[in-house]
């Protein structure tokens, strides 16, 4: 493949009617906005059609809020979240899985804003339940256990459970520590041989708001904005849209240890030849 070219996101604005931007990694770092970044996305929402698309496992009100708190003019409509999505599935247990009466295994922290709203029973014990909801995270540390949870995943794999993952992530960097997140935790229980539903990216379902608002739309009038091949990219192949891979976030990971640009994209451009998940392009939106 050729090597992926670096673009200003102002020199492609106009081939594009509708921008899908991923939030950490993308816009925001540990407690950081990357500089220009929030600008630059309230001049494109003043000219284009603009969604804010993320695998954060929390509810549009939550996120509504702290993404106008670093400065973005955001409305809520513009807002998808996996954490809607996984209780869009619940919610929909009857139809979607059989299951007349679902009943919540949750894990994850106990403040986590989607269970807190939903009309569902909530156990904490796992034979008693017929959903296992993940939306637990983990920060690197010394003294982290990965396989704190094995035992309880042995119990959910006999059991055949419906396994909700309400954020594929596999780990992000927040405030300069790496996090394991429940993507990591749902290729656990894939290994022992159960079945995870996925609510976010890279997966169709949590575009489909996207995609019937858009349907007028071309998809080569779409562009997806992320930091990571293998959700926001790789969905964005998926769909058939544009996307551009930012240098902030998890592609450092890629290039950190190059100094000039055309080196960095030309470690990007292999990393996507042997992930054969390929970017657009790598764009700058300071």
């Amino acid at each position: 493949m050729n090597t992926l070219k670096l673009k200003n996101i102002f020199d492609v604005i106009d081939d594009y009617d509708v921008f899908l931007f991923d939030l950490w990694g993308v816009i925001i770092e540990g407690g950081h906005t990357y500089p220009g970044v929030v600008e630059n996305i309230n001049k494109i929402i003043k000219r284009k059609k603009v969604y804010f698309v993320t695998n954060a496992p929390r509810n549009i009100f939550s996120l509504h809020q702290t993404i106008k708190s670093w400065g973005v003019n955001v409305l809520p409509e513009m807002i998808i979240s996996s954490g809607e999505i996984a209780v869009q599935m619940i919610l929909e247990s009857k139809e979607r899985f059989g299951i007349e009466k679902p009943i919540i295994y949750h894990l994850g922290h106990l403040k986590n804003d989607i269970i807190n709203g939903i009309q569902c029973p909530i156990t904490d014990d796992i034979n008693k339940a017929n959903i296992f909801l993940m939306t637990i995270y983990r920060d690197e540390n010394e003294n982290l256990d990965l396989n704190e949870f094995n035992e309880l995943f042995k119990i959910v794999v006999q059991h055949k459970m419906v396994n909700i993952c309400a954020n594929p992530d596999l780990g992000i960097n927040q405030h300069s520590v790496y996090r394991y997140c429940s993507g990591y935790y749902a290729e656990k229980i894939k290994q022992l041989g159960g079945k995870v539903i996925y609510s976010g990216k890279p997966y169709e379902e949590i575009y489909s708001k996207i995609l019937k608002e858009c349907h007028n739309t071309p998809k080569n009038r779409m562009l997806m904005i992320g930091d990571t091949f293998y959700t926001d990219i790789l969905a964005a192949n998926r769909l058939g849209i544009d996307s551009g891979l930012v240098l902030t976030g998890n592609s450092r990971e890629y290039h950190i240890n190059f100094d000039n640009i055309e080196e960095k994209l030309d470690s990007l451009t292999k990393a996507a030849a042997k992930q054969s998940i390929t970017p657009s392009f790598v764009v700058d939106l300071s």
